[in-house]
Parts: structure tokens; C-alpha cells; sequence
């Protein structure tokens, strides 16, 4: 069996999310995997870093898969995005160790989160970033961004349960705050992200920065002082999966 190591950048706004689902076929993984199903004339199974929800976009996924077949690297690349429909691009194939997993093998995530602060959004925005009308404090943002460097149980960040999940604590490495005009951009790094992390960091953040919430908000969240989950989620057009480090 050969192993093939894929990068996979995608427009995720039309999509249900990456992962197979029972009641939806217009998703990342199944387009993929008919298309490699089709190229190597055997039932492909792929499997990801992780999975990204409806409507967030990747420009560095990472998933591998194997097959029967020995193909020539660049003659797969060429041969899926053949395939694939324009929202979806493989920008990188190789052969992978037989002991590489997508999932298991990742050491940090780093994802990006894109906001532009205004009063509206132009057509070819609305795909891709996160609109917000009030005025962002940036030094109140970049505050509460330090409150989550570091490890935390994040259970009250996260739409995960207790038993679907091994554990609730995850480090964070780094949180970038940058900002070109009204765009603001967040990149994170982790060591993992659990299901809607981000979006729920980036929305308490945001309550904080236009003076909704205080820092003590963020602050009990994340001590488990408060029993509630947090109650502000960021939108998932503006996330993406931006890089899977090994």
C-alpha cells in the first residue's frame, strides 16, 4: 500500500463542513474521496487534521490516504485538481511514513481569524470575513487575547460534551493581533482546538473589545468560576484552518 501526504487549501462557505455526514453529501471529505475513488478505482478513505465546520475555509488542511496504486506525486496533484471543483485546491502531495496520521501525527494548529470593522461588508467580503459594527478597542482586545495564552480547560469555550472528548485542556503557543485599516486579523497557535474553540474565543474578544463584557468574563470562563459555557460565538465565515505544523 502506498501513503500519500495531501495539503488541501478550500472555500468552505458552500459546504457542510469537512466531515462525512449521514444526511448531507456536499461536504470537503466526500467530494475529495469521490474524486480519489475515481483516480485510483478503489474506495478511498481520507483522513484529516481535524474537521472544520459549515461555512469555515482552510488554507492548509492536511489529510493522507492509502491506496493500491503508485502514483507519481505531481501526476495526483494534477490529477485531482482536475476533479475537484474550483473551491477546493491540492497545492502539495507526497509520500508519507507509514506511521504519519493527519490527526495523530499534528504537534501545533494554527488557524486564522479575519474581522472587518464596519458598517457593512462588500459582496466579495461576505464569504470571508466576519462583520462587526461596534467599534473594536484594539488595546482591550489584545488584552483579552492574553488571558488564553497558555494551557486551560476550555470546556466552557467549546461545543464538545464530556464524553467526546480525551480531555478539555489545550495549550495555546500565540495569539497575533494585526490590523489594516478597518481588516483585523487573529492568527492563534495551539497545541489542538476543540469544536467551535475559536469561534467562541474570538466572540468573547470581541464582547470584551466593544465594551459589552469586561475582562473578568473571559477570566471566570476560563477559571470554571462560571458554570455557563460562553455565550458569544464569532461567525464562521472569517475562520481558517491556516496551518498544521508536524
Amino acid at each position: 500500500m502506498s501513503k500519500y501526504k495531501c495539503i488541501v487549501a478550500y472555500d468552505g462557505y458552500d459546504y457542510y463542513g469537512y466531515q462525512n455526514q449521514s444526511h448531507e453529501s456536499k461536504t470537503i471529505q466526500n467530494e475529495i474521496e469521490s474524486i480519489l475513488s475515481t483516480i485510483c478505482k478503489e474506495k478511498i478513505t481520507i483522513f484529516a487534521s481535524g474537521r472544520t465546520d459549515r461555512k469555515v475555509h482552510a488554507l492548509g488542511q492536511v489529510f493522507h490516504f492509502e491506496t493500491s496504486l503508485s502514483i507519481k506525486n505531481d501526476a495526483l496533484l494534477k490529477a485531482m485538481n482536475s476533479l475537484l471543483s474550483s473551491s477546493i485546491r491540492i497545492l502539495k502531495v507526497t509520500r508519507a511514513n507509514k506511521d504519519f496520521h493527519a490527526r495523530y501525527s499534528v504537534k501545533k494548529k494554527q488557524y486564522l481569524y479575519q474581522i472587518k470593522n464596519s458598517s457593512d461588508l462588500l459582496p466579495m467580503e461576505a464569504r470571508y470575513y466576519a462583520l462587526v459594527k461596534e467599534k473594536i478597542d484594539m488595546d482591550l482586545l489584545n488584552e483579552a487575547s492574553k488571558l488564553f495564552i497558555g494551557e486551560h480547560d476550555f470546556r466552557n469555550f467549546t461545543l464538545n460534551k464530556e464524553d467526546e472528548v480525551h480531555s478539555f485542556n489545550k495549550t495555546i503557543y500565540q495569539i497575533k493581533i494585526s490590523k489594516k485599516k478597518d481588516k483585523i486579523f487573529i492568527l492563534f497557535e495551539g497545541s489542538g482546538f476543540l469544536r467551535a474553540m475559536i469561534r467562541m474565543m474570538v466572540g468573547a474578544m470581541i464582547a470584551v473589545a466593544t465594551k459589552k463584557k469586561d475582562l473578568s468574563y473571559i477570566e471566570n470562563l476560563l477559571n470554571l468560576k462560571s458554570k455557563d459555557k460562553c455565550g458569544y460565538k464569532a461567525k464562521p465565515e472569517g475562520l481558517y484552518l491556516k496551518k498544521v505544523i508536524y
